[in-house]
């Protein structure tokens, strides 16, 4: 009897080797035996994404490049003085991901499909240009047949009706991308923090003119909500300095007034009063030397914080066509027949064998 505890010998691990190098003959002869389907998926599938290629139009890309600098909130007096408001300190690292998002938001993206652009000799909203030149009006006419003629006529998004409503958002979800690739991209590289956006189409100035406009709405809705935080201190400290001018000022006036009368017989509370007057029109004066420093101080601060996109390479025509290379979608299309059809005959044999065995 053998002992449970001494190994197997070799010899008795061949049949498990064996096994396998007749199993891979048997696939080896199934792939050969259905040599003709296994071919005829892959010319069907080689054909198909060349057809594929064939029939889609051209893109042009247009990219623009840009960095961006913020502010950094101005010298140590000036965030001292602002901190007095609750409003000082300095400007944060500048958000790449902030750049990226607020160039796909709404509120950027339809402004920027409401702007008039001149595309094939025709001045339009971008957002109609759009409509036509991808037919999207009607494909989704298929569900209502009416919209096939519809237009936007106005920019007053407040007074849109659900129709226009609707079809800003199908129009908007098609520039940006959801499930499928939009006709805008916009990211950045993490080492030089440049950024660029591109805007892919079938027109060659409807790229141009979307890249543009987009960028224009996001870099001016960046700048102005970056720097109002230190506006609303600017106008805060300008509004203090004028009321404290405004009651020097009239402190002024009231002393003149009593030197003017000098010549009359003066009642002792007469000269206490003018007294009183000149130090206080000496107090307001002094106060407001100070309302007009910290004034500079606020002015520098808005400035110095305020951030700016600058343009690095902006596209400009002619741009030139882009698609996809026709010999690697055969390459790709015949690989996939291969395998499916590959897939197919050994996946039929091996359930076949589980069956029979």
């Amino acid at each position: 009897m053998n002992d449970p505890s001494n190994p197997v010998p070799f010899q008795n691990q061949e049949p498990g080797l064996k096994e396998i190098i007749l199993k891979a003959r048997d696939y080896g002869i199934v792939l050969w035996k259905g040599k003709l389907l296994i071919l005829i998926l892959a010319i069907l599938f080689g054909g198909l994404f060349f057809f594929r290629v064939y029939l889609k139009h051209p893109t042009y890309g247009a990219t623009l490049t840009f960095a961006l600098n913020e502010g950094e909130g101005g010298l140590s007096g000036a965030g001292g003085f602002l901190g007095q408001f609750g409003l000082g300190g300095s400007a944060g690292k500048v958000s790449q991901d902030k750049i990226v998002e607020l160039s796909k938001s709404m509120r950027i993206v339809n402004q920027a499909l409401f702007e008039k652009a001149t595309i094939d000799d025709k001045e339009d909203f971008l957002a109609n240009h759009i409509l036509l030149i991808y037919e999207l009006n009607k494909k989704w006419a298929k569900n209502n047949p009416p919209f096939e003629q519809f237009r936007f006529t106005h920019d007053s998004f407040p007074a849109f009706t659900l129709e226009e409503n609707s079809t800003l958002k199908g129009i908007y979800g098609f520039t940006v991308g959801g499930m499928k690739p939009g006709l805008v991209t916009c990211g950045y590289n993490t080492e030089s923090t440049i950024f660029s956006m591109t805007s892919n189409t079938e027109n060659e100035e409807l790229s141009l003119a979307l890249t543009e406009s987009i960028f224009h709405h996001l870099s001016s809705f960046y700048i102005q909500q970056s720097s109002d935080k230190q506006k609303q201190t600017y106008d805060l400290v300008k509004a203090k300095a004028d009321s404290i001018y405004r009651q020097w000022a009239s402190s002024e006036y009231s002393v003149s007034n009593m030197e003017e009368s000098e010549g009359a017989l003066w009642a002792p509370s007469d000269r206490t009063r003018r007294t009183i007057k000149t130090k206080q029109s000496g107090m307001y004066a002094l106060a407001y030397s100070e309302a007009i420093r910290n004034l500079e101080v606020a002015d520098f601060a808005v400035k110095n914080s305020t951030p700016f996109i600058r343009e690095i390479d902006r596209p400009f025509s002619p741009l030139y066509p882009q698609s996809p290379s026709k010999v690697k979608q055969i390459l790709l299309g015949l690989f996939l027949g291969l395998f499916i059809g590959s897939a197919w005959l050994l996946g039929k044999k091996i359930i076949l064998d589980a069956i029979n065995s």
